[in-house]
C-alpha cells in the first residue's frame, strides 16, 4: 500500500517538472534584425552618385558586371 502511494508521487512529481521544464525560456540572444534598403533609398543613392558627366561611364560599369555575372555558371 504505501509503496504505490509512493510510486504514484513520484510519478506526479516526475510529470509535474516535465510539463514545467518545458517552459523554459532559452538565453540564446536573437539574431539582430540586417537592416535592408528600400527602393527609393538605392535611387537616392544613384542619382547622388550618377550624373550626366559620368553617366556613360556608370552604364559601362553596370554592363560589365551584368556580364560578368552572366558569364558565371
Amino acid at each position: 500500500m504505501w509503496s504505490n502511494t509512493l510510486i504514484r508521487w513520484v510519478v506526479a512529481g516526475v510529470c509535474l517538472l516535465s510539463i514545467c521544464g518545458c517552459a523554459r525560456k532559452s538565453n540564446t540572444p536573437a539574431a539582430p534584425q540586417e537592416k535592408t534598403k528600400t527602393a527609393a533609398e538605392y535611387k537616392a543613392e544613384a542619382e547622388k552618385q550618377i550624373n550626366e558627366k559620368n553617366m556613360a561611364q556608370e552604364l559601362g560599369k553596370l554592363e560589365q558586371e551584368v556580364n560578368a555575372d552572366a558569364n558565371q555558371p
